[in-house]
Order: structure tokens, then C-alpha cells, then sequence
């Protein structure tokens, strides 16, 4: 389902998530490069004034981006701006499919006001996101039409609608990403290796020939060290570990879709199959914050 038809909170947070990581990243990158050039420079030695003003220059900038780093917050305002947006989209579709606590009532004005106040509880948990979450997203409705105009259908077409762009779209963006994380999880091994084994042989020949002044040994170690700091950061191995285990998961809850023959038994299975959409996500935070 397309984000437009989604809650302005929804989208909202999600942008606030993607713009946090993508900054967050950035800056580690900036980091590992500028001390990745200084060490270059320390090879091949600062012998002249430009030399020794490019070094303190780079040395500077990588203080400034650790100081920016830890200000700005950015991998936690990632984290919790993707706890909202789940949270929100969590809820959207409890309303929709016309699961707890969003239950067949005689007026839908009653089950919009129930959303607003969960829309509202959730903003209330992060206020201190406030400024992240504006923009002119915050003027655009939070219950579309289009979340009416489904949660308006009948049963079957209802099912339907679920099991297409919520089960096989969720299954199949975690069976992507616990690939794309695996694949990623052993290319960055392997440079870690090489640029390690590179280092090794480096210092091995430096012996070997003493006469040579010049070995980049510090280059290939320093990228080792930001290398692992990727791997770390990024946490490719536990993220397609747990993705690839949600999507099985997902594949279970799809079959048990079929028996549903009644809108309280429906009402019952949103309910768990969004607990169980929710609970790597949750888990997932619940470690970040541990770290």
C-alpha cells in the first residue's frame, strides 16, 4: 500500500527515521575517511608546513563530525522516529481490518476517535521528536479516505486486501532484506580480511626490506578498524538473522488466513499477525537501547 494512503504521522515519522539514518551514516563514513587520509598522510610523512596544516585539518574535521555525532543524536532519533512510524502503521491497519480495538461499532466516528486518541498517545511518548516530525506532512489528514474506504468493505474483499499488501508485502521485504543483509554481512568480511592480510604482509615485507621507507601498513589498518566499525553499526549477520526468521513467520500466519471464516475470528488474526509484524521490531529496539 502506498504511503500516501497512510496516516500524516506515518509519513511523518517514517522521513524523520530515513533522513536520521541516512545522516548518521554519513557522518560515521566522514569520519573513517578523513582519519583513513590522515593516516596516508603520516606514511608518507608531514615534513612541510602544507603537509602539517592538511593533517591538523583532517585530525580537526574528524573531532568536529565525533562532537557533531554525539549532539545531533541521530541514531537514536533513527531508531525512535521507526518506532513511531511502525507504531502508527500498526494501528492503521488494526483500523482498516477492523481489528481490536477498532472493532464493528454503529457509528465509524466512534472507531476515528478511538485512532486519534492512540495517534495522539503515541505523539505524547515522543514529544521530544516534535521538531523531527513537522514539515507540511503535519497538515495532511491522519484517517484518509482511502483507511475508510477499505475498512467499508466486506469480509472476503477485506481478506484480500490484507493478505496482498500487508502479509506477502511484509514477507516479502524481510526475505529480501535478510538476503541483501547476508550478502552485505560476508563482502565487508572478506575487505576486513583482505585489508588485514594486506596489513600483515606490509609489515612482514617492511622487515624484509628495511631500506624502504614508505609502507602504507597504517592506511590498511586504520580502514580495517573503520571497516569493522561498519560491520558493527550496520549489524548485517543479526539483522538477516532476524528478518529472515520474521519472514518465516509471516509465511506460518499467511496459511492460517484461509480458515478465517467470521469477523470476529478476522478481528482476532490482525490483531496477532500485527503483534507478530511489531515484535522484531520491538525486539530490535529493545537491543539497540541495550548496546
Amino acid at each position: 500500500m502506498e504511503d500516501k494512503y497512510y496516516p500524516a504521522l506515518y509519513r511523518a515519522a517514517d522521513s524523520a527515521s530515513i533522513m536520521a539514518q541516512s545522516r548518521h551514516l554519513s557522518y560515521i563514513r566522514s569520519y573513517s575517511y578523513l582519519l583513513t587520509v590522515a593516516a596516508g598522510l603520516g606514511v608518507y610523512g608531514i615534513n612541510n608546513k602544507t603537509s602539517a596544516i592538511g593533517a591538523a585539518l583532517l585530525i580537526i574535521g574528524s573531532i568536529f563530525i565525533s562532537i557533531t555525532m554525539v549532539l545531533r543524536k541521530d541514531e537514536d532519533t533513527w531508531y525512535r522516529a521507526r518506532a513511531v512510524a511502525e507504531s502508527v502503521k500498526t494501528s492503521a491497519w488494526r483500523f482498516m481490518m477492523r481489528g481490536e480495538p477498532y472493532t464493528d461499532v454503529p457509528s465509524i466516528e466512534i472507531v476515528k476517535s478511538q485512532l486519534r486518541v492512540r495517534l495522539r498517545s503515541i505523539l505524547n511518548e515522543h514529544k521530544d521528536l516534535c521538531q523531527e516530525l513537522g514539515g507540511k506532512v503535519s497538515e495532511e489528514e491522519q484517517i484518509t479516505a482511502y483507511m475508510c474506504d477499505i475498512r467499508s468493505k466486506d469480509l472476503s474483499e477485506r481478506k484480500l486486501f490484507y493478505r496482498q499488501y500487508r502479509i506477502d508485502e511484509q514477507r516479502s521485504w524481510y526475505a529480501r532484506k535478510s538476503a541483501y543483509n547476508m550478502r552485505h554481512s560476508n563482502i565487508w568480511f572478506s575487505i576486513l580480511v583482505g585489508c588485514q592480510a594486506i596489513a600483515v604482509i606490509l609489515v612482514t615485507m617492511r622487515i624484509a626490506y628495511p631500506e624502504c621507507k614508505f609502507w602504507p601498513t597504517e592506511i590498511f589498518i586504520v580502514s580495517a578498524g573503520f571497516i569493522l566499525t561498519w560491520i558493527q553499526v550496520k549489524r548485517f549477520r543479526e539483522l538477516a538473522s532476524a528478518y529472515g526468521l520474521t519472514a518465516h513467520e509471516i509465511g506460518v500466519i499467511r496459511g492460517e488466513l484461509e480458515e478465517i471464516k467470521s469477523e470476529s475470528h478476522f478481528a482476532q488474526f490482525v490483531t496477532d499477525s500485527e503483534s507478530a509484524f511489531s515484535r522484531e521490531h520491538t525486539q530490535w529496539q529493545a537491543r539497540k537501547d541495550v548496546v
